[in-house]
């Protein structure tokens, strides 16, 4: 007799098809380890609260309301939000075939020619930094991006959020 729970894993374990995504591109979404985002996520870490010297109570206290330091923290949530889409995009789709980079990367040099993206931090010899930029800006739309993250088990108002910060 087998267990309940090896019955349901066997089930879980099916392979996906192979479907399109909203941009027409082949791929399929595979579920990708939380602990994976976790650390990824935690790896950003938050920037130090500024203190400023209270002369009421003569000593120094933290100013968690200071423009540069809620600038910062802003910041550092979007590097947060692109992180995990990444690695989302990374680990939770797999795609039947990457194209030959003539059908794609000229157009992404031109948007970046026209100052509406950076490729800078991306080395373009590298395949696995090659497929991330294809998958972030060719392959994958906001709908797959949020189906991607439902899989990976957050929720979905997290992964909307996170999407809208991502794309911008």
């Amino acid at each position: 007799m087998t267990s309940p729970a090896v019955e349901h894993a066997n089930k879980k374990s099916v392979v996906p098809d192979w479907e399109p995504l909203t941009t027409g591109v082949i791929g399929r979404i595979v579920p990708v380890g939380a602990s994976l985002i976790d650390d990824v996520v935690a790896s950003i870490a938050d920037p130090k609260v500024p203190t400023f010297f209270n002369e009421d109570k003569q000593r120094e206290e933290e100013n968690p309301t200071d423009p540069a330091y809620l600038e910062a923290l802003a910041t550092t949530q979007r590097k947060r939000a692109i992180a995990a889409m990444e690695t989302l995009l990374l680990f939770g789709l797999e795609l039947q075939e990457l194209p030959p980079d003539e059908q794609w990367l000229p157009k992404l040099r031109f948007m970046e020619k026209r100052g509406h993206i950076s490729l800078d931090g991306y080395d373009l010899e590298d395949p696995m930094e090659k497929e991330l930029l294809y998958k972030k800006y060719v392959a994958v739309g906001t709908a797959d991006l949020i189906k991607i993250g439902q899989h990976a088990g957050l929720n979905s108002r997290d992964v909307e959020e996170a999407a809208r910060s991502f794309k911008s």
